[in-house]
């Protein structure tokens, strides 16, 4: 699979390069997960950035078929600050707070229809993370700060082991363990061209489970409380990416 991505990239780059309008874009993220669990109310959106290729062939004066190759950074946040369930124990002793950073190659195509200088698109997209990361920080209500950082995707040789630092070999991820690298959505998007210059805002859905719900570490592990319930990864468990983002990028050959 992920060879298949990289040839559809390698294909799609071509065609950006050698598409009738060729340009670049960059732009700012927002992003989350749409979960069927237990997400603790200090859980907010992460914020991140998106810079890649777009080419485009004309089909008639409204509509053109639209390519491009993205680097999109997703992932998600969490502030034990924010967190108001009557349930969190430790505020007394420490607030808890972590970021997760997914970098993502993602590519797409999508009929992109044109009304004057505005115009829609919509279409799917295949992306692959290229990398993954966690950062975790502890503030104790007394004693000193502690943060790590580890990579999400790394194959740990070992079980998770909650008596040992964080480490990339003694984390929660791993490529046969909780996350999965591949995503596939729909991609839609809104925006205006002046001459070239554009500005688009868009919006992205994941259709696959960023979760490996087979995965035999985790599958029957709980993942968090609410109200003394337990909420246990089963195979009926999803996370899915969503995402929202704002683009300025140049178009050659104009409008």
């Amino acid at each position: 699979m992920k060879k298949l991505l990289v040839l559809s990239a390698a294909i799609l780059f071509a065609f950006t390069m050698n598409a009738q309008k060729f340009g670049v874009k960059a732009g700012y993220n927002m992003s989350g997960y749409l979960l069927n669990f237990y997400a603790p109310d200090g859980s907010k959106m992460s914020t991140g950035f998106n810079a890649g290729l777009v080419g485009e062939y004309p089909v008639n004066d409204m509509m053109s078929l639209r390519a491009d190759v993205t680097f999109n950074q997703l992932g998600s946040d969490y502030d034990s600050r924010d967190e108001t369930d009557a349930n969190w124990p430790s505020r007394p002793y420490f607030e808890y707070d972590y970021k997760e950073n997914i970098n993502y190659m993602q590519i797409g195509i999508s009929p992109k229809f044109s009304f004057g200088p505005a115009y829609v698109f919509v279409g799917p997209y295949f992306a692959f993370a290229l990398a993954g990361n966690e950062t975790t920080k502890i503030t104790p209500t007394a004693g000193d700060v502690q943060e790590w950082t580890v990579d999400i995707f790394s194959d740990p040789s070992t079980d998770f082991d909650y008596t040992q630092p964080f480490s990339d070999d003694n984390n929660l991820g791993g490529s046969g363990d909780l996350y999965n690298k591949m995503d596939v959505g729909l991609n839609f998007g809104v925006g205006a061209n002046f001459s070239g210059v554009f500005v688009e805002l868009n919006a992205g859905m994941g259709l696959m489970n960023f979760i490996n719900t087979g995965s035999t570490d985790y599958s029957a592990t709980d993942y968090g409380t609410k109200d003394d319930a337990t909420v246990a990864i089963t195979g009926d468990a999803s996370q899915k990416n969503i995402f929202f983002g704002l683009s300025v990028g140049y178009l050659l050959g104009g409008e």
